[in-house]
């Protein structure tokens, strides 16, 4: 017997400067000129006295020893400071180690529906369309099954399985399995399963949620899931018979199941929301946010966007309140507005004319959260050109009233990218940024596979993208249907952080093989987490006394103007129309003679732009 709790829920609704030298003036004696350097062959930092101008023979070098020297620097110079990375793409490449394939028979289900887990024991779930493999860390198999024999008679014969997505519990260090049986109302199920142990090859608890459960002509369709200390979130969209997933969408539910339950193979605690919308119109797919380190909060978030608008900026962040046996859960939402709009892309070109690759909508399809922010997923067109990219959203203040959202474009030149997945890569909470996001390329001169970037950031600082990184070159194209030039390519990748190796990420996506089949690729990669920030404009001493010594980093050749103001606005001090190239440069001015008090220093272009501005003491 299940035990169905349902609760009726309706919804009013970089700049990246890489330096390769850094000048700090010691004194109010231009000739006094230092540069840090750090040796590659060793682990001690230098600093290295030189002539004014002179170069020192070494760059940068990522550092704790370096970052404890900036600091020791700041806390001694007393200045203020705005940051730019030092740190470049090439500091934050992944590296990747093992990589092998994920699908050791012929043929996978199309599209392949790419999900995967990986334990602390490094055992590894990989799940397509219609199969479940459990392999070990260096890809040995240990277990392969159809997703309608793993249920081993507990659900009865099955015979329409498909939309696998599985995950990893570190709390209990247990795995669950969850996929649809049925595309239609007379029988649609959704089959969720809990170890028993921290085995997978053992014995699991199978459960069968309705996927119809107000009756009608309606079905479930396209989970995704995510967990925190209690429960499971299953979200899928209500489909009507026999129509398209674009045409016949109905609305989406929240399912919220009680884990321990389940992996105690007792009756399963469940909650489900649903009748969600805003302006009486139903919110379609919602993506439920994985914690990245945080599994302890009662309450769980989810977004979604607009999938089928041609170009919208409108973003959903919904909410149950408490966990599923509180008897407290509510669902609410906000409704917020992205910096950057999104909309749906056109399908991407194989090598072969003729042959195309479907993107589908725009969907969020992969979320994480990290202390206050969120960061999100989606494909996306570009706005200024007829190819798809990587849309990856941040939501900063997720608790507060006023939540703010900004978002990049990940593209190329010559690619198409789609169906992205995000997880976290830091070493622990504070690397809240640390984000990998893994998804699918293809281009006219390349054939399907699997790339990856890594994200990070400081506060205050612009986000910094590595490279692309070719995870899995394709080796031919994906070609399922003859008769169709336009291919599913794939509804899905997966990825998830190596719980107890802070830094690594495990990655799942598809690639065109040499049979022009979808093919499964399984990768772990290795991030480093170190920033080093230098700072673009230092001002010291402050207070001054005789001299203002200017600190400043320069991107591109500027003609500047250096004014310190009173509080009447009088300007009092300048250095006007200095010709500065890209790089550092140093400038004085000489306090003697300044009445005591406040003034505001700030540095012009040439144009007028304000890049500095801070308040100075004159004692």
């Amino acid at each position: 017997m299940r035990s169905i709790v349902v609760l009726l829920m309706c919804a009013i609704s970089f700049s990246a400067i890489s330096q390769a030298e850094y000048k700090v003036t010691k004194g109010v004696k231009c000739d006094k000129q230092w540069k840090i350097n750090f040796s590659e062959e060793s682990d001690n930092l230098e600093l290295l006295r030189l002539k004014d101008g002179e170069v020192a023979p070494k760059p940068f070098s990522k550092s704790d020893a370096l970052k404890q020297s900036l600091d020791a620097q700041r806390k001694r110079n007393n200045y203020k400071l705005k940051s730019s990375y030092l740190t470049s793409k090439e500091d934050v490449e992944p590296e990747l180690s093992s990589n092998f394939n994920g699908k050791p028979i012929g043929r996978a289900g199309v599209p392949n529906d790419n999900t995967m887990a990986v334990s602390n024991d490094g055992i590894i779930i990989s799940a397509i369309n219609t199969f479940v493999t459990v392999l070990d860390k260096d890809g040995n198999m240990l277990l392969l099954k159809s997703l309608g024999g793993i249920v081993a008679n507990q659900l009865g014969i099955l015979n329409r399985f498909y939309d696998p997505k599985v995950t990893y519990d570190p709390i209990e260090d247990r795995f669950i399995l969850m996929f649809l049986e049925g595309s239609n109302s007379s029988d649609t199920r959704i089959v969720v399963g809990f170890t028993e142990t921290n085995d997978p090859t053992g014995n699991w608890n199978f459960y069968a949620v309705d996927g119809n459960p107000f009756g009608g002509t309606r079905w479930s369709d396209y989970p995704i899931i995510a967990h925190n200390k209690t429960d499971l979130y299953i979200t899928v969209n209500l489909l009507t018979d026999n129509m398209s997933w674009q045409e016949g969408f109905v609305e989406s539910y929240i399912w919220q199941i009680n884990k321990e339950d389940g992996y105690k193979g007792e009756t399963l605690t469940q909650n489900l929301y649903h009748d969600i919308k805003f302006n009486n119109e139903a919110v379609w797919s919602i993506c439920p946010v994985q914690p990245a380190i945080n599994f302890d909060q009662d309450n769980m978030y989810f977004l979604s966007v607009r999938p089928d608008a041609e170009s919208n900026d409108t973003t959903f962040l919904h909410e149950i309140t408490n966990h599923s046996k509180s008897g407290q859960a509510e669902y609410k939402h906000k409704v917020l507005t992205s910096d950057l709009k999104y909309g749906v892309a056109p399908s991407a070109y194989q090598p072969t004319v003729g042959f195309r690759l479907q993107t589908n909508d725009t969907r969020v399809l992969s979320a994480t959260q990290t202390k206050d922010k969120i960061h999100y997923t989606q494909t996306s067109v570009l706005m200024d050109e007829l190819k798809s990219g990587v849309y990856h959203g941040i939501i900063d203040g997720i608790s507060t009233s006023n939540p703010t959202v900004t978002a990049q474009i990940i593209k190329s030149s010559t690619l198409d990218y789609a169906y992205p997945s995000i997880a976290f890569a830091g070493e622990d909470e504070d690397d809240e940024h640390s984000m990998l996001i893994t998804f699918s390329h293809v281009g006219e001169n390349d054939f399907p596979g699997t790339s990856a970037i890594f994200h990070n950031k400081k506060d205050g600082l612009e986000s910094l993208y590595s490279d692309v990184i070719v995870v899995k070159e394709g080796e031919g194209l994906i070609n399922a249907f003859v008769a169709d030039s336009a291919e599913r390519w794939g509804d899905y990748t997966d990825i998830q952080r190596k719980y107890n190796e802070p830094g690594v990420v495990w990655l799942c996506g598809s690639y065109g093989d040499a049979n022009e089949l979808n093919n499964v690729w399984i990768a772990k990669l290795k991030v480093n987490n170190d920033l080093v920030a230098i700072d673009d404009f230092i001002s010291y001493p402050n207070p001054a006394d005789n001299a203002i010594n200017i600190g400043a980093v320069f991107p591109t050749d500027e003609v500047v103007t250096i004014r310190l103001v009173n509080t009447q606005g009088k300007i009092v001090k300048k250095i006007e129309n200095d010709v500065v190239s890209a790089g550092s440069a140093n400038f004085l001015l000489n306090t003697t003679g300044i009445s005591s008090g406040i003034y505001i220093l700030s540095i012009i272009n040439e144009e007028g732009e304000r890049l500095h501005s801070e308040k100075i003491i004159v004692e």
